[in-house]
């Protein structure tokens, strides 16, 4: 018998829960109105998962929830394990697929990509409503099958950014840190904005994603008065260089 590895089966597995979701999202994608229906399914089932529990939740709950018949339900989703692969590709499977093109994208510094991932991700938060903060809620209930491709996801993700501080410090772009505390720092600021952000507030999800991607870029950049410092000493030996080629002019 063939012995399949644990990395072939994950992957392998996640590639059946990408289709789950692109199949239930293919099926409603021609009509807005059945994609509106299919989110608002999602946010439903996303609430009930994490107030009544994943396992005590039935399709039928989640039916009764938003007002349609069982039948009705099966239209969009198959089944409450559907939902929760669409949930996961959503929060984790999409965000480490984007963050995989910026890293393999040449055209960009380091600096170019963690501030694009900042951006993109704190926005994404902002735009989801309370999912993202039910969804990280429902990691402990998230079957095992799910939960292995989750954490992987996750892990791709801060492998980016440990990976994107890393490049930045190589190429003095940013100063000198510890690259996995700082991806940490920065994944948790991302992170924290979904449980203070209000939609009536005065800015927009965009304007706040700026506010902290600036914050975080000043954080992590390489202090100006350090770089202005060195260019001075270097003018200095440049100018002390110029007055001993003067002096030793003047022996005989």
């Amino acid at each position: 018998m063939a012995i399949i590895d644990r990395g072939d089966a994950v992957a392998a597995r996640g590639a059946d829960l990408r289709a789950d979701a692109e199949t239930s999202a293919a099926r409603n994608n021609t009509n807005p109105r059945k994609e509106l229906v299919r989110e608002q399914l999602i946010d439903i089932a996303a609430k009930m998962f994490d107030t009544k529990g994943y396992a005590q939740t039935g399709m039928a709950d989640i039916a009764q929830a938003i007002g349609l018949g069982r039948s009705a339900v099966y239209h969009y989703f198959r089944n409450k394990e559907e939902i929760l692969a669409a949930l996961v590709e959503a929060e984790a499977l999409t965000p480490s697929h984007k963050l995989q093109d910026l890293i393999e994208d040449p055209t960009l510094t380091a600096t170019e990509r963690l501030k694009r991932a900042v951006l993109d991700g704190i926005e994404r938060r902002l735009t989801s409503g309370s999912r993202f903060l039910l969804f990280s809620r429902l990691e402990a209930q998230i079957p095992e099958h799910m939960g292995e491709l989750y954490n992987k996801s996750r892990r791709q993700i801060y492998d980016f950014y440990v990976r994107c501080i890393a490049d930045g410090i190589a190429t003095g772009e940013f100063r000198e840190v510890d690259p996995k505390i700082a991806a940490f720092a920065v994944i948790g600021a991302a992170n924290w904005t979904s449980r203070w952000y209000s939609p009536h507030g005065p800015k927009s999800p965009r304007e706040i994603a700026e506010i902290i991607a600036d914050i975080v870029m000043q954080g992590l950049r390489k202090p100006k008065a350090a770089q202005a410092d060195l260019a001075a000493v270097r003018a200095t030996i440049q100018s002390l260089r110029a007055q001993i080629e003067s002096l030793e002019q003047l022996l005989p």
